[in-house]
């Protein structure tokens, strides 16, 4: 934001800074309009300083650097602490959370974080089957348990002269 400044009885329109040779050596005082400033001292990392419409401002706030966290729930969320972040933080699921996101732990027909459930892992909670109903010697699961069947078969054959069936 820019002032008209008066100097010498002579009017200067729109300046924006003011530079001034100084009274003892050489160099100028440089000063700029801060009026239209908006910052306060939470917008300025602490042990810095700035010029604002009122003056002279010590910053308040905190100066984080790289900030990094981990999530090891799915309902996990990390917060992030208010202040400057440098940007080379990051968030990430745990390790130990990301060791168990294999094909084998996801069941068929789903795909968690871009990883497909194994085409063996399948919901059998709908298994109406028992062991009865199992021949014997097979295997099934059943709302996740593996069973073994009990039952015994039949076998018929007929002689192709005699018609007689023989049921074993």
């Amino acid at each position: 934001m820019a002032k008209n400044v008066k100097i010498n009885s002579v009017i200067y329109a729109e300046v924006p800074q003011v530079s001034i040779p100084l009274a003892e050596g050489e160099g100028t005082a440089v000063f700029y309009d801060t009026s239209g400033a908006t910052a306060s001292s939470g917008d300025i990392l602490i042990g810095k300083s700035a010029f604002l419409g009122n003056g002279a401002v010590t910053g308040t706030m905190s100066n984080n650097g790289a900030v990094s966290g981990s999530i090891a729930k799915a309902d996990g969320a990390y917060t992030i602490p208010a202040g400057f972040h440098n940007g080379s933080g990051s968030v990430r699921i745990s390790k130990e959370e990301q060791a168990k996101l294999v094909s084998g732990n996801i069941k068929s027909g789903v795909t968690v974080l871009g990883i497909s459930g194994k085409s063996s892992v399948v919901d059998t909670s709908d298994a109406t089957a028992a062991a009865g109903t199992i021949v014997s010697g097979k295997t099934a699961y059943i709302n996740g348990t593996k069973v073994t069947g009990s039952l015994t078969t039949v076998s018929v054959s007929q002689d192709s002269l005699t018609k007689v069936l023989t049921v074993v």
